[in-house]
């Protein structure tokens, strides 16, 4: 980002740097290894000793199914033809996991920007927008869902209390989601009301001031008939410091303070239909103050900080009619109001240029979804063997204002985006054989966009006011994707894959009146997307080792780059098609089941990409090097201990390489592997976990920029937002 938050986090200690990783991965090139690595590889060794020691005792180990729902179909995921990771509700329980953003590095291939209070912007491969700054239109290349409600841009609000599994599928998902998910989806499950009473209650502290305390309770609400109506309520408050300090205020102006709620209710009236509601509400009153000019990392002196507010109500309907003999019809209905505020100061000091940038944002979403499956209890026979149908609408609206404030200029822009969605989708099964499948899918979607620029200007000195300066930008394009997907059994315990998918990124509107429409575009092409893929996944030695390998090949057409120009507090931004580019790699997942109580896991990411030279209308220039948010590598090394009772533990090792933030800068976010641990024990309903993040105290950073902020010359230099250090806590939980 180019004004005042992008600076802030920079030179820990001298000691860590001595340490910090170099860019290669641990095995590569490295006559002495580093702590980390040691303690890692130390007790994977002693978990394989303990395994040979018990395999001959121990019963055959086999670990519990996990459905993936994200997808057009929802499979088990030892059977989905895709790259997917899942992480089911052990595994969030068992770490220090309490926001979606705690795994985002440890997900192959998944990256995120920092300069918010929480991870908000993903990109897959790749693709994916890092910011949503004034004059920036809404994001939509990584859909992001909790349950059915769509949070894409607003992932703040991805608390893991009471959810049930999280879900990421790689690479464009064309036909289920279209324009929204180019890059890929990412899913929250949370848990849904039972037919009995069941709960949860859980308190955390830490360090920074972190305190956090949740209930969750759900169960029957027509005791004679327990399925008949059903409730599932969660909420969650949290506090922390955000890491800073703000040393001219004497304060924590970073800190954080949120509340999440949900309420999930089922209803069976009868055989025939079958109805899920939800409603849920967010009010995250969370400041932001996180850069300084000599990048220290630790402390700001800002004399006006920023915010990083958001109040969200949203509400969804499902239903589902089973009364046809051959097929089922479902109705997916949401919408949700989001407020927001984001502001900084421009200058971070309480003595520079004086600037303070202050955005409110009003975002409107409804979604409404109709499709007929086939029955799957019904075999079909012929060449279809499994079909859907469907259309798709969506209306979003975001209005938004933004002040500039100096002492001798208050500086305005206000916007609003208008987005309407409407398609047709389809999608077939067909067996060659019970081992031999292929699917075919086809989305047909109409996108119109308009919206409105208004940029205004007073100057304090003579008292009077600039003319107004007016966009009214227009888009509409119909596109057309889809995927042709061919698996095969290898046996019953392995399944091949190889796909293309046809995705796109719909072209847009800029609606920052301060761009200059004759050089800087006020609309831009839709991008087309070709992704190709082949992988395997499988399971064996009796159910103890699952694991997954996916290579790809993506090729984009027409990149889409977002860029920026001006300097200090004043900016103006849009989005642009550059050339073409490209990302190719592989992504793979292992786990082993030493023991009943034992298992070991490992991720490991690789990619490669290229976007080709470009020189934009306005003259600015780009490319010529690997795209943003492509590390070249990214992985994880753990082991888990622990069952249902007793004492169980987590360790984990999670690196990833260096990785640009922007498509026309050449500052790079550094290396880093970081160690996470956990240590419990679980007795009756109880469980007590010790945990600690970033064992080790790296430093490394989560958003990098290269503007000028100084003055008096505003010479272009690299501000860094640093990510979270070591943290330390404790968790304890009762469930009923």
């Amino acid at each position: 980002m180019p004004t005042k938050e992008t600076a802030g986090a920079a030179n820990r200690a001298k000691g860590h740097r001595a340490a910090a990783f170099n860019g290669s991965p641990p095995w590569v090139g490295h006559s002495k290894m580093h702590h980390p690595t040691r303690i890692l590889l130390l007790t994977l060794a002693t978990t394989v000793l303990a395994a040979r020691a018990q395999t001959k005792t121990d019963e055959p180990v086999t670990l519990e199914p996990v459905r993936v729902t994200a997808d057009l179909w929802a499979s088990p995921l030892a059977r989905i033809p895709a790259s997917v990771t899942v992480y089911d509700a052990a595994a969030l329980q068992t770490g220090a996991v309490r926001h979606f953003g705690d795994l985002v590095d440890q997900i192959p291939n998944l990256t995120w920007t920092g300069a918010t209070s929480r991870p908000r912007y993903f990109q897959i491969r790749g693709v994916g927008e890092n910011s949503q700054y004034e004059g920036e239109t809404p994001d939509s290349a990584v859909r992001f869902l909790v349950d059915d409600f769509d949070f894409t841009g607003l992932g703040g609000i991805a608390s893991t209390f009471d959810v049930q599994q999280v879900e990421v599928l790689r690479g464009p998902q064309a036909g289920a989601f279209g324009a929204n998910a180019a890059g890929g989806v990412v899913r929250l499950v949370t848990n849904a009301p039972t037919p009995f009473w069941t709960g949860e209650a859980r308190a955390t502290v830490g360090g920074d001031a972190l305190r956090t305390g949740g209930l969750a309770v759900g169960g029957p609400l027509v005791a004679a008939q327990p399925e008949q109506l059903m409730m599932r309520f969660a909420v969650q408050q949290s506090e922390s410091d955000g890491f800073h300090y703000n040393r001219t205020l004497d304060r924590a102006t970073n800190a954080r303070d949120e509340l999440n709620a949900r309420l999930r209710l089922t209803w069976n009236p009868n055989a025939l239909w079958h109805w899920e509601a939800a409603v849920t509400a967010a009010d995250f009153d969370n400041g932001f103050d996180e850069y300084a000019l000599d990048n220290n990392g630790e402390n700001t002196f800002s004399d006006q900080p920023g915010r990083d507010e958001q109040r969200t109500f949203a509400g969804s309907l499902r239903g589902e009619y089973r009364g046809w003999d051959a097929a089922r019809l479902t109705s997916v209905t949401s919408g949700a109001r989001s407020r927001s505020r984001y502001s900084y100061d421009d200058d971070w000091t309480a003595a520079s240029y004086m600037g303070f940038s202050d955005l409110a944002r009003t975002r409107w979403i409804v979604n409404q979804e109709l499709r007929l499956d086939s029955d799957p209890a019904v075999n079909s026979e012929g060449a279809i063997s499994r079909w859907t149908l469907g259309a798709f609408y969506s209306d979003t609206d975001e209005v938004s204002r933004y002040t500039n404030t100096d002492p001798g200029n208050v500086r305005g822009l206000k916007t609003v985006y208008h987005a309407k969605n409407t398609a047709l989708f389809g999608q077939i099964g067909h067996d060659f054989s019970a081992q031999t499948r292929l699917i075919a899918g086809v989305r047909v979607e109409r996108v119109a966009l308009d919206g409105e620029g208004i940029k205004t200007r007073y100057r304090a000195g003579p008292g009077t006011y600039d003319p107004e300066v007016r966009l009214r930008p227009t888009f509409a394009d119909t596109l057309v994707g889809g995927k042709l997907t061919l698996e095969h059994d290898l046996d019953a315990n392995a399944l091949v894959f190889a796909s293309v998918t046809r995705g796109y990124k719909a072209g847009g509107i800029n609606v920052d009146a301060r761009i200059n429409p004759a050089s800087d575009p006020l609309t831009y092409d839709t991008e087309t997307l070709w992704n190709y893929e082949v992988g395997l996944r499988g399971h064996g030695f009796d159910g103890r080792l699952t694991g997954e390998l996916t290579a790809f090949y993506l090729q984009r057409q027409d990149t889409q780059v977002r860029d920026s120009a001006g300097f200090g507090g004043n900016y103006r931004f849009f989005t642009d098609n550059g050339e073409d580019s490209h990302v190719y790699g592989l992504e793979s997942s292992l786990r082993y089941a030493l023991t009943r109580d034992w298992s070991a896991h490992a991720s490991l990411a690789l990619m490669r990409s290229k976007l080709e030279p470009f020189t934009l209308d306005n003259g600015n220039a780009g490319g010529g090097r690997e795209l943003a948010n492509t590390p070249r590598y990214g992985y994880s090394l753990g082991t888990r201990y622990g069952g249902e009772r007793g004492l169980f533990g987590n360790a984990e090792l999670v690196g990833r390489a260096k990785q640009f933030d922007s498509n026309n800068q050449n500052e790079s976010r550094r290396a880093f592997r970081v160690v996470n641990l956990s240590l419990g024990y679980a007795w009756d309903q109880w469980t007590v976990t010790l945990w600690a993040k970033n064992v080790f105290d790296e430093a490394y950073e989560k958003r990098v920029f290269f503007f000028g902020n100084e003055d008096p010359n505003y010479l272009e230099t690299r501000y860094e937002d640093r990510a979270d250090p070591r943290q330390l806590g404790v968790s304890a939980a009762w469930r009923f």
